[in-house]
């Protein structure tokens, strides 16, 4: 039985999830070039939601635009909370706002479909049975979330007051010998760093949105892999010391990044 790779704790992203205007196109994407299979879930009022798989760990799942809700063409981080009514209600009381639910997942947990006071769309899932991903931080599973904010004091302040999360800063050099640094804000849960930072945007005409990286083993060969399957590199290869990274947009016209460790 496998168990999950992402820790249980309020405000950690622990799935991930993709609404697509074309979920076959999705399927046949996404396992061309990660090497996922695929597993149909039927769900309550005729609905179905398609598990991605490698052997018998769960990675991440899809289902189709949410059109009534707004939700379309993301990748929807979800993050683990012990009470998703409480924090959908603290979310609307913090700015941010509800899109659908809360909601009972068929048993598996209760959720929703929530956003930032800056409109970025996520989820929170309160675990009934379902507990986030079996796999992740390894090839061909997602291993980072970054949050892209035009006011990273609002963007964290948020988070903070809904979630109880706190942040650390940390200094990173950049990789071309000129003594410059960046920082990333990483959030901190119970005194422990999460593998997600937030970070500032460069130019205010960006929306704010969440970023998921998928770990390869090959960023360059990947990127092709990707382009002859139809989707286009908008951001890449940026090398940093911890590794090399790429943005892109699937076929279907969904932004998503990929990641190389360094060595």
């Amino acid at each position: 039985m496998t168990q999950p790779r992402t820790p249980q704790l309020q405000g950690n992203p622990i799935w991930f999830a993709l609404a697509t205007p074309d979920p076959q196109g999705a399927k046949e994407f996404y396992s061309g070039l990660l090497g996922w299979e695929w597993a149909d879930v039927p769900m309550s009022g005729g609905n179905t939601y398609h598990m991605a798989i490698r052997g018998d760990a769960n990675i991440a799942g899809m289902s189709a635009d949410d059109v009534a809700s707004g939700v379309e063409g993301v990748w929807i981080n979800s993050v683990f909370v012990e009470d998703a009514e409480d924090i959908a209600k603290q979310i609307e009381a913090n700015g941010g706002s509800v899109l659908s639910g809360p909601h009972n997942a068929d048993g598996w947990g209760v959720t929703a479909t929530v956003a930032t006071p800056e409109g970025a769309v996520f989820g929170i899932w309160q675990s009934l049975k379902g507990y986030g991903a079996d796999m992740f931080g390894e090839r061909g599973s997602v291993c980072w979330i970054e949050y892209h904010t035009q006011d990273l004091d609002v963007a964290t302040g948020f988070y903070s007051e809904v979630f109880g999360a706190g942040f650390d800063k940390m200094v990173v050099p950049s990789n071309d010998r000129s003594g410059a640094e960046f920082t990333l804000t990483m959030l901190s849960i119970n005194g422990e760093q999460m593998p997600c930072a937030f970070a500032q945007l460069p130019d205010e005409s960006i929306p704010a949105s969440w970023a998921t990286y998928f770990m390869v083993e090959d960023i360059h060969s990947s990127i092709a892999k990707a382009q002859s399957l139809g989707a286009e590199l908008v951001l890449g290869v940026i090398d940093v010391p911890p590794g090399s990274l790429a943005a892109l947009v699937d076929p279907q016209g969904v932004r998503f990044s990929l990641w190389q460790s360094a060595g």
